[in-house]
């Protein structure tokens, strides 16, 4: 549990120190990049304040700075004021030492949750810094200056990630860093927009320009390595916005913020507005930009991230009643207030206390699964695979787990499957006409999240091509035909019938779950598992898992993904009955892929989201993955006789923290 005001103290000391480091470096590579050009190329010191976002207040002090005069002397004037109004001016809070004293005041207010090496360091940079202030107009003194900001900041981080513990603190301390890496980027974007996308007419010093936007964003080597020789003119603008590995483009901070914040309880309006941000990054204009499409999709672009921070605020952090507050950035594509210096004071009367925890009713289920075999003739030799453990997710942990066969196997062993579903395998030899399996779990349930409606499902199915997240390529392959599963025209004319165009992914799948429900007569042993999908779909009939078949092949159909979730629902009797043991049944469903969020469960056999009540043993592409129990035998004459008893047991209701 982590107190919302301490939540606030690290997040807003990740984002101080973030735009500080990144501040230092991009008044560095400002600096040099004037000495790489000839007379007369020169870029001016005024970018400098349109990326620290306060061009506003900096002509309030200096309104001469755009009178036009070109003299060396006053040059030299409008350098001087910039450097001093983006390095060292107390009064701009986006500037250097604000920046660094907004860190080191958080800190200060976090100190029982970060480490106290954490905080030192801060405060001896401040220190160090403080008396300084005054000699940095010289350019090699700045360039000292700076370049131990840099350095030091990067002390702070790698002892902040070295040595504090893999909790909410640290968390927020790291969102910080991701959202304001984010808008950073996009604001030398706006600003740098010729030189992302260099136009012919300053083909001499293109690469010059294009050199010192990728330097101040630390991306000179790295976007070397991951672009080829030749480059296009859209190849800085992707690898800036899109390239998944680079940790300071702009979808790489979106994914690393999507993974921060699913730790963390009340996350789904954030969740959605990072999966909505994650597809607007995704429609970036780099087909074919130019400076003024660039342009105008990063005044779209921007204000987006601005909202993650407007949602990470009302959802983590208690009302401020005496909080002082510095003016906000004031760039033209931000429509409220971003990044201030926010000192933190006590909640103000009536707010709740702050804290970063949630209270669910979980679940502890006892489940027994019991399969015999019974043959005609003596079987030699039985080899089997069993899907019979379940799973442990964030939502599920499974607490006891036995597996007990009779005759004893002569071999036996437990692995991995290739989806990361515990795989018992066995081997029974000898003469012997019955086989029994049993495996007997004790496992808990929490209730799981309601997920947002999502984006459009063509932005999904958009963001799902070129999405590199390790989750993202994890779902790609459950977007292919598979053994069981085909896909087709007919089961993509069928999921039309929900997947209208535009329409929100979860709100698509939803009405798909309710059509499947409503169409389809739920009827035991109408199919088997050999019986085609295609043929469930005409007969409108079948059970469980044809259901759960019928709903993939649809999704995957249409270009989504989605796979096949194997276990069991506890179940009731009806009213004025006795609860039998042994009469429930193995169960399966569906799971869709929701980028930024993770994979939403449904029921089309029960039309409802998968809750509290399910307990899940594996996932694959269908069932010839998962199936429960699957294997062969040499012998045994030539039929045999197969039973199953299912028994899910609701042990206690217990109420856990998560």
């Amino acid at each position: 549990m982590l107190l919302a005001r301490m939540a606030e103290a690290v997040y807003w000391a990740g984002r101080y120190l973030e735009r500080a480091e990144d501040t230092a470096r991009i008044v560095q590579v400002h600096g040099e990049t004037h000495i790489d050009l000839p007379v007369g190329e020169d870029v001016g010191w005024a970018p400098l304040v349109e990326i620290a976002g306060s061009m506003a207040a900096f002509h309030e002090r200096n309104s001469q700075l755009g009178s036009g005069t070109t003299t060396a002397a006053f040059k030299r004037s409008v350098e001087a004021r910039v450097v001093a109004y983006v390095l060292t001016d107390r009064d701009n809070p986006s500037s250097i030492l604000a920046s660094i004293a907004g860190a080191r005041d958080n800190l200060r207010l976090a100190r029982p949750v970060v480490p106290r090496e954490v905080w030192e360091l801060c405060n001896e940079l401040w220190i160090s810094l403080s008396p300084v202030t005054a000699t940095v107009g010289p350019r090699d003194q700045r360039v000292r200056w700076l370049q131990r900001v840099v350095d030091e900041i990067q002390r702070v981080n790698g002892v902040m990630q070295g040595t504090m513990r893999r909790d909410e603190a640290l968390a927020f301390f790291r969102m910080g860093q991701q959202l304001e890496r984010a808008e950073i980027t996009c604001r030398v974007l706006a600003v740098r927009a010729d030189s992302a996308v260099p136009e012919a007419g300053r083909e001499v010093y293109n690469e010059v320009h294009q050199m010192a936007l990728l330097r101040s964003l630390a991306s000179y080597q790295p976007f070397r390595r991951a672009m080829p020789a030749r480059p296009d003119a859209a190849s800085t603008l992707r690898f800036l916005l899109q390239d998944e590995a680079f940790p300071r483009a702009v979808c790489a901070c979106l994914s690393e913020l999507r993974d921060l914040v699913k730790a963390l309880p009340h996350n789904e309006p954030i969740l959605a507005a990072c999966t909505d941000t994650a597809v607007l990054v995704a429609d970036a204009p780099v087909a074919r930009p130019t400076p003024g499409s660039l342009r105008a999709f990063l005044a779209e672009l921007g204000p987006a991230i601005g909202n993650l921070h407007d949602h990470i605020e009302a959802s983590f952090f208690s009302p401020v009643g005496t909080a002082t507050v510095a003016p906000s950035r004031d760039a033209t594509w931000v429509a409220r207030p971003v990044a201030h210096r926010r000192l933190l004071g006590s909640p103000g009367e009536g707010a709740l206390p702050g804290k970063i925890d949630a209270v669910a009713d979980d679940r502890l289920y006892r489940v027994t699964h019991i399969t015999t075999y019974e043959y005609e003739a003596q079987v030699e030799q039985s080899y089997n695979e069993a899907h019979l453990r379940p799973r442990q997710t964030d939502l599920q942990v499974c607490i006891e787990h036995t597996l007990e066969i009779d005759p004893e196997p002569s071999t036996r062993f437990e692995s991995v499957d290739p989806f990361g579903n515990s795989m018992a395998t066995f081997v029974v030899q000898g003469g012997f006409d019955r086989m029994a399996v049993t495996a007997a779990s004790v496992v808990r349930v929490s209730p799981p999240r309601t997920p947002p409606a999502g984006p459009p499902w063509e932005s999904v199915r958009t963001l799902l091509e070129i999405d590199r997240q390790s989750s993202a390529r994890d779902a790609r392959r459950c977007r292919a035909p598979s053994r069981l599963i085909p896909t087709s025209n007919a089961l993509a004319e069928y999921a039309q019938g929900s997947f209208h165009p535009g329409r929100p992914l979860v709100e698509a799948v939803l009405d798909l779950t309710d059509r499947v429900y409503r169409e389809f007569h739920y009827e035991p042993g109408f199919t088997s598992i050999a019986t085609p999908l295609l043929e469930v779909l005409e007969q409108r009939r079948g059970v469980c898992q044809d259901f759960a078949h019928l709903m993939i092949g649809c999704i995957r159909s249409l270009g989504l993904a989605a796979r096949y979730v194997s276990g069991y629902i506890e179940t009731f009797p009806p009213p004025g009955q006795e609860r039998l043991v042994g009469a429930d049944a193995s169960h399966a469903w569906a799971s869709v892929y929701l980028p930024g969020w993770g994979w939403v469960d449904v029921d089309p056999t029960n039309d409802q989201f998968v809750g509290e009540s399910y307990v899940t043993t594996a996932w694959g592409r269908d069932y010839w993955d998962v199936s429960p129990l699957r294997g062969s035998v040499e012998g045994g004459g030539g039929s045999h006789r197969l039973d199953v008893a299912v028994d899910v047991t609701r042990v206690v209701t217990a109420t856990a923290e998560v």
